[in-house]
């Protein structure tokens, strides 16, 4: 099961000196992935009095082994993690859109028969042409408060909502569990594509800088944003405007909810590539290991 237990992230950590020697000294070993693993899981296997027992580069051959399989198992679970979150954001955001969307029709369905009373006013024959136009606005007020009047004119004289709108609406109260749980996950791993320049490599890269710097990226000129990752259908809910329409800058967490969706998509496409993994590695990697073991065979 996916999990984001921060003891195996410290773990993970742990092991990270271990891994790193691991990569450098058995590849010099020409040991075949499938004895690699074997020896791993002897290490876990075998209690610390067993292990004092055997030869002591045994003793290291195993040890190795196992901080390799091990640190990779840790990347391949914070991937599976962050994944995992994501589609619990993606679901919950769903729900709370559709029920806005409920809520807005609702609304809808209630005002109607009051917008029909007071446009009846312009054919009431029993007001006269010479009512002045404050006793018709106080008859009209009496069908609806004058607030009200004014928010559902306002809201009828713009482009009715959209269900993507109300999407990415609901996506802005889920910005806490965006920052709590996609990002820490996000910025522990070292995704790679096999598409040269990608832009959203440089975004990720990007992403990761400014946090770094503990920015948010309404912190930062929009000019920094990469292009290729704004599609033309969605810069009206990935940016900010003013009130006279002009651009002010991006809506950080929608940009950063948008950039987390788009590492999945790009992911189980096979366009990105997790280099420190036993199953999401490059299929370049796969097939080196393959020739390696038909060899050793």
């Amino acid at each position: 099961m996916a999990t984001d237990d921060p003891k195996k992230g410290k773990k993970r950590t742990i092991l990270e000196p271990l891994h790193h020697k691991a990569c450098n000294i058995l590849p010099t070993l020409n040991i075949s992935q499938q004895n690699l693993l074997y020896y791993a899981s002897l290490a876990n296997f075998y209690t610390v009095y067993d292990l004092r027992q055997l030869k002591p580069e045994q003793v290291r051959l195993y040890l190795l082994c196992y901080a390799w399989v091990r640190y990779r198992q840790f990347s391949d679970n914070l991937v599976e993690a962050m994944f995992f979150h994501l589609k619990k954001i993606e679901d919950e955001s769903r729900r709370v859109a559709k029920q806005l969307l409920v809520d807005v029709q609702e609304k809808h369905r209630r005002e109607t028969p009051k917008i029909g009373r007071l446009l009846s006013l312009y054919v009431d024959d029993s007001v006269s042409d010479f009512t002045t136009f404050g006793e018709v606005r106080r008859r009209a007020w009496k069908i609806m408060p004058r607030e009200t009047l004014q928010t559902t004119a306002q809201r009828m004289s713009v482009k009715p909502v959209s269900k993507l709108a109300l999407q990415w609406q609901a996506v802005d109260g889920m910005t806490g569990l965006i920052r709590r749980h996609l990002r820490p996950l996000f910025l522990s791993l070292d995704l790679n594509s096999v598409v040269s320049d990608s832009p959203w490599v440089k975004a990720m890269n990007w992403l990761k800088v400014v946090f770094s710097k503990k920015q948010t990226l309404s912190q930062r000129p929009l000019t920094e944003c990469p292009k290729g990752t704004l599609p033309k259908r969605l810069r009206p809910y990935l940016l900010e405007f003013d009130e006279s329409g002009e651009v002010i800058g991006l809506n950080a967490g929608r940009y950063e909810f948008w950039l987390y969706r788009q590492i999945r998509k790009r992911f189980q496409a096979g366009e990105f590539h997790l280099n420190n993994s036993l199953r999401h590695r490059h299929l370049s990697d796969e097939l080196v290991q393959k020739e390696k073991g038909d060899g050793a065979g």
